[in-house]
């Protein structure tokens, strides 16, 4: 009797095991042309199934005092336009001797930059900012490089659940200190 009730036991672990299974990931879509948020086939409603994949690499533009004060996602890199990527990537086209121009016909692309050493050749890229605007400059430019790119726009609209609260008072120091 013992016999029969471990092999009945077994018998239905094994079939409830075939009956388990394990989410399958989205597929990535095919990329657009378009670098505005509102055109993406992916979106930050969405995002959730893109996080933590080996496949795709997803990056926050924003500045660090952006990401600390708003909060940031898990699973997501943050390569800072303004901090980082600015100057040594590109630099802006100039209005009134400034850089403020989003035109990337008018930015100067710094060839010399290691691109693959921040973004991964090979993965697809998802951007975000605070509005899409520095995500859709830097995807005009990563499009040109080969890489497959995505803007899903403004950090403010994403609701998942690996969104991590910001303490909403953070300043980057000031002074010489390095």
């Amino acid at each position: 009797m013992k016999r029969f009730i471990y092999v009945a036991i077994a018998a239905f672990v094994l079939s409830a095991a075939g009956c388990v299974s394990t989410p399958k990931a989205s597929a990535v879509p095919a990329p657009v042309a378009s670098a505005a948020a509102k055109d993406s086939p992916i979106s930050m409603a969405q995002l959730d199934e893109y996080l933590f994949r080996s496949d795709v690499m997803v990056v926050d533009l924003r500045n660090f005092e952006e990401r600390f004060n708003s909060g940031y996602i898990a699973g997501t890199e943050s390569l800072p336009f303004f901090q980082f990527l600015e100057g040594r990537m590109v630099t802006r086209g100039l209005v009134d001797g400034k850089p403020t121009s989003w035109d990337i016909s008018k930015a100067e692309i710094n060839d010399g930059f290691v691109y693959s050493n921040y973004f991964k050749p090979g993965k697809t890229v998802i951007l975000f900012c605070a509005s899409g605007t520095r995500a859709a400059f830097v995807k005009s430019i990563l499009d040109a490089k080969g890489y497959t790119t995505f803007n899903l726009g403004a950090f403010k609209d994403y609701k998942g659940v690996n969104k991590v609260l910001g303490d909403g008072e953070y300043k980057l120091p000031t002074g010489g200190g390095h």
